[in-house]
């Protein structure tokens, strides 16, 4: 069996920069929609981490968003649309579409001495009007939001044990499900989820997660868990394919560039084996890659993004 993904276009980046007039914006993330749409979150800056370290709460900036329409089965563009979002305090590291309206979300907030917090999301139309704005907690790694209009948010360790003012962390339990307004619908009670290092939404719906520090893989439809071992440490993203016969990581600590596959059977994962990413007949170089589902954002450090569902 060929474990390899190839890729046969791209679209670049910089090109699209130019093309809706953000060559002098900053890339700040991408993210793949619950109806298959790609989104490009633009910030005309950006601030620098504190000590060189923490991420900032605060951009006081303007934010663009990028909307492009992609043929999942050759990855050719099919077109896109940009909404200003217009100038924020918060300084925001993920977008993605919620019903007919855009979300977006920062990764980090803070809580005042007088009990009061950031908010770290904030519901938008598309003409930039503010609809809502909610607080999502501080340390969150990775967001999704599902066709429903719920809001998964997944939190690193400083999410989960505390920082920036938070001595009773909303994400101390690791994972959360909202409504569309911010109102908490389910948590994490199970597993000790010191860090989310992934997460991921099949086309049923079901919520997958990948935990430190048990790395374990856990795919749920809230009533019924199933509990895989990759005996993989470290993995940052997971994909799996459309017809849910296999799984595809990252390498984990050290191998973040190589992904691996795995089949599934039932409830148990076959071993892994390495799996490329195919340009050209060559392995394609990462520097970076988006999952929802089957469907895959690579993008290469030229700045090209290839779109590929895996069947």
């Amino acid at each position: 069996m060929d474990r390899n993904i190839y890729v046969t276009s791209y679209t670049e980046r910089n090109v699209l920069q130019k093309q809706y007039g953000l060559e002098h914006e900053t890339f700040v993330n991408d993210t793949i929609g619950y109806d298959g749409s790609v989104w490009l979150l633009f910030a005309r800056s950006v601030p620098k981490r504190i000590n060189g370290m923490f991420v900032d709460t605060e951009a006081n900036t303007d934010y663009h968003a990028l909307c492009l329409w992609v043929n999942w089965t050759d990855g050719t563009l099919l077109g896109g649309e940009m909404y200003p979002l217009g100038f924020h305090e918060m300084n925001f590291h993920h977008v993605m579409p919620l019903g007919e309206d855009i979300l977006l979300v920062g990764a980090r907030c803070r809580k005042y001495k007088d009990g009061t917090a950031e908010n770290n999301g904030v519901l938008l139309k598309k003409d930039g009007t503010k609809l809502a704005e909610m607080c999502l907690g501080d340390g969150i790694e990775s967001c999704i939001v599902t066709e429903d209009g719920r809001i998964i948010t997944g939190y690193f360790d400083e999410g989960v044990f505390g920082n920036f003012g938070w001595d009773q962390p909303v994400g101390a339990c690791g994972l959360i499900v909202w409504d569309a307004r911010g109102q908490r619908l389910w948590e994490n009670k199970k597993y000790p989820i010191y860090d989310c290092y992934a997460m991921n939404v099949d086309e049923q719906g079901a919520l997958w997660f990948y935990y430190y520090d048990e790395f374990h893989l856990v795919k749920t439809d809230f009533k019924r868990d199933v509990i895989y071992r990759p005996k993989a440490e470290g993995c940052s993203a997971f994909l799996i394919n459309r017809s849910h016969t296999a799984l595809i990581m990252d390498g984990g600590y050290g191998r973040h560039s190589q992904f691996y596959r795995y089949e599934i059977k039932g409830d148990q994962l076959g071993s892994r084996a390495p799996a490329d990413v195919i340009f050209r007949e060559k392995p394609l170089l990462l520097s970076g890659y988006r999952f929802r589902g089957a469907k895959a954002v690579l993008t290469d450090p030229d700045g090209r993004m290839f779109f590929i569902e895996v069947i």
